[in-house]
């Protein structure tokens, strides 16, 4: 692929991954979402995608 496609994907999966608990916990605190097994598998699904995504990424 790409360079100039690969910096910025790699870019926003490593902020992704820094964002997803805080956004989590925030949506879960309001009530939008609910703890079910669905919706927590969902959740470490994004997180791992991202995680492995991004973690060569570094950041300026």
């Amino acid at each position: 692929m790409s360079e100039s496609i690969v910096l910025p994907v790699r870019a926003i999966a490593f902020w992704l991954t820094v964002l997803l608990p805080v956004v989590g916990l925030v949506l879960l605190a309001a009530g939008v979402a609910s703890m079910t097994l669905s919706t927590t598998i969902g959740f470490f699904a994004a997180y791992s995608a991202c995680a492995i995504t991004g973690h060569n990424h570094t950041p300026k």
